[in-house]
């Protein structure tokens, strides 16, 4: 999960992830959906590393164009997370250490995180 919070006193704006719903027919889950629909926007970046070589993600993409929606403003103490499913989108293999980088946001704020990552 990505959490991206406003720890500082004023509210700020960032972009609003949306409830983008999955088309008939998607075999994935909803949360997968929402992140093939943010990372076509090129609102969400994944990198995944393994001993420092990059995984290349599964090719999952939405089937239709959605309306982007207007910017949220955060207020100070509060958050915003994204569900991100990795084992829809990677072929994690058990006991292996990732590193996950994801990136989220606008060219008006951006907000990037780094974290070890390991399948059971």
């Amino acid at each position: 999960m990505l959490r991206i919070a406003n720890d500082g006193d004023k509210a700020v704006t960032i972009h609003n992830p949306g409830d983008y719903r999955p088309t008939e027919g998607w075999e994935f889950s909803r949360e997968a959906y929402r992140v093939a629909a943010l990372r076509s926007f090129h609102f969400l970046e994944m990198t995944l590393r393994a001993d420092g070589s990059e995984i290349e993600p599964a090719d999952i993409r939405t089937r239709a164009d959605h309306l982007v929606g207007l910017p949220v403003a955060l207020a100070p103490g509060a958050n915003l997370q994204i569900h991100i499913p990795l084992h829809e989108f990677y072929d994690l293999m058990p006991g292996i250490e990732y590193s996950l980088a994801l990136t989220y946001g606008d060219d008006s704020a951006r907000v990037s995180a780094i974290t070890q990552v390991r399948c059971p």
